[in-house]
């Protein structure tokens, strides 16, 4: 059965930001560098586990989509805000205890039993940009971004195998050890190094290409009965994304 979460808190920020906002987007649409921009890319993960509940962190899978405003900041055409929404999926695989109803949890370190965790969530990305050149009338620029970016953790999918042969699937509610409002709330710290092709003249094809490096500020883990419990998991994520510029 799937276990449901409470969405409110992360969307009421979101539509609260957003309508703080609308204004701004809606004044700059003419302006060179006030666009939206999709992204989508892969990215690669490095996680971390409590060495005394479970081994060999491995990263799964791990994709981002994003959809974000920017809004020019400046007269020279070299500062921008950018904030929208991302879906994240990522994933990791380790080693742990697998406890079956009224057995012995015995703790002996063994970690017989194989587990994969797929992480569903959303963010709110919130980033400062300085392009090295004028958006306005040059063709490229190689710009840089720092950013924080609210998370908001979903349900997730566990699978859990020994030996090959599976033992159990679920959803699990993945929550923060150290939450923001809500257990399943906190955020990134994020730098980024990018490239864009500008909107002059009447170009098209307007695209961007960028390194995102992001760092989680809390561990993150869930707790069911036949998992062993402190199962805190760290994470931090480099990202590539390829997008379009509107």
């Amino acid at each position: 059965m799937i276990k449901k979460t409470n969405t409110n808190v992360f969307f009421s920020i979101a539509l609260l930001f957003l309508l703080v906002f609308s204004n701004l987007c809606s004044a700059q649409k003419r302006i060179p560098g006030a666009g939206i921009r999709f992204g989508f890319g892969p990215a690669l993960g490095i996680y971390t586990i409590n060495p005394n509940h479970a081994k060999n962190a491995t990263q799964k899978m791990s994709a981002m989509i994003s959809f974000k405003k920017e809004i020019k900041c400046d007269k020279s055409f070299k500062t921008f805000f950018l904030f929208g929404f991302e879906y994240f999926l990522h994933g990791v695989n380790f080693r742990s205890y697998y406890f079956k109803p009224d057995s012995l949890q015995l703790y002996d370190k063994t970690f017989p039993y194989h587990y994969s965790l797929i992480v569903n969530e959303l963010g709110l990305p919130l980033q400062m940009k300085y392009s090295f050149n004028r958006e306005n009338n040059s063709m490229f620029s190689p710009y840089i971004m720092i950013g924080y970016h609210l998370r908001y953790l979903l349900p997730a999918n566990l699978s859990v195998t020994q030996n090959g042969n599976k033992v159990k699937e679920d959803v699990v509610d993945l929550r923060f050890k150290t939450p923001f409002i809500n257990n399943h709330l906190n955020s990134f710290v994020s730098a980024t190094l990018g490239f864009q092709k500008n909107a002059i003249s009447g170009s098209k094809s307007n695209f961007f290409a960028e390194l995102n490096f992001r760092y989680g500020f809390s561990q993150y883990y869930f707790e069911e009965k036949y998992a062993a419990s402190s199962l805190n998991i760290s994470s931090m994520h480099l990202a590539l994304q390829l997008g379009f510029r509107f």
